[in-house]
């Protein structure tokens, strides 16, 4: 889940067949979406957006249904049942009996096969090929970061008063520990240590991006506070090869923050 799936091959007739698919949990886990990518014109000229899919239990019938809508403008609907970590979708198609078979190899690989299967065995084979997961990491989240300061009241207050960043409450009610939300559950840390030094500079950083790169200055400015292009040069704005427009600042305890423009 929350992988991207990748594959390739021919199907029995000689066309192509290629697809970039993505599996989402929805509304609290209770559904799946699904995003796909393939061919989005009859010529398979076009490679795009093509289908767009739900999971969804029944707790009615006790069944997993698939429904999938292609940008053809067909709904494609059936079963979705597992035999050990093999998932098989079964399906009519055209007036057909279809199974769609992914065979489990590892956590990144599946065997896939699309074909017409009775009585335990494949009587024909229209599509045989592997999908593999585009990121075969751990699938990790920027959790946060934490920053040793000297001066927490001044530190932390400019990062909820100059960078507008909302203070939340620590669950373990620590002492000398200030937490920030960054963006959903990232957040900021600042720990405050007496006699820890290290100097500091403008390539250790934390960055921040904004599309309101001109507000944020105006609101610098209104604060008083100095910032800089990667350069130094005062009060001006970097713009890189990308064409991400970035400032430089530092709080309190001499820490630097880089704001872009950067898009996510």
């Amino acid at each position: 889940m929350d992988k991207t799936w990748y594959a390739e091959g021919n199907w029995g007739d000689g066309s192509k067949f290629k697809q970039e698919i993505t599996f989402k949990y929805g509304l609290d886990s209770t559904v799946v979406f699904t995003e796909a990518k393939g061919f989005a014109d009859r010529q398979q000229t076009k490679y795009g957006d093509r289908n767009h899919g739900i999971r969804r239990f029944d707790v009615a019938d006790g069944k997993l249904h698939f429904w999938e809508f292609d940008v053809f403008g067909g709904l494609t609907q059936g079963e979705v049942t597992f035999n050990d970590k093999n998932i098989i979708y079964t399906y009519n198609y055209q007036g057909a009996a279809v199974t769609d078979a992914w065979e489990y190899v590892n956590a990144n690989t599946y065997n896939f096969k699309v074909g017409n299967w009775s009585d335990g065995k494949w009587n024909q084979i229209y599509l045989e090929t592997q999908f593999k997961a585009l990121n075969d990491g751990f699938d990790y989240h920027f959790d946060h970061q934490s920053l040793v300061v000297t001066n927490l009241i001044a530190t932390g207050d400019f990062y909820r008063d100059v960078l507008k960043l909302a203070e939340i409450p620590d669950p373990n009610r620590a002492l000398g520990l200030r937490r920030f939300q960054v963006r959903g559950n990232t957040q900021l840390h600042l720990v405050k240590k007496d006699g820890i030094e290290f100097k500091k500079d403008k390539d250790i950083h934390l960055c921040l991006s904004t599309q309101d790169l001109e507000g944020v200055i105006e609101h610098l400015m209104a604060k008083g506070v100095d910032f800089y292009d990667r350069s130094s040069s005062k009060g001006s704005v970097t713009v890189s090869s990308d064409g991400v427009q970035q400032i430089y600042l530092q709080d309190p305890d001499g820490y630097w923050v880089e704001i872009n423009t950067g898009k996510h």
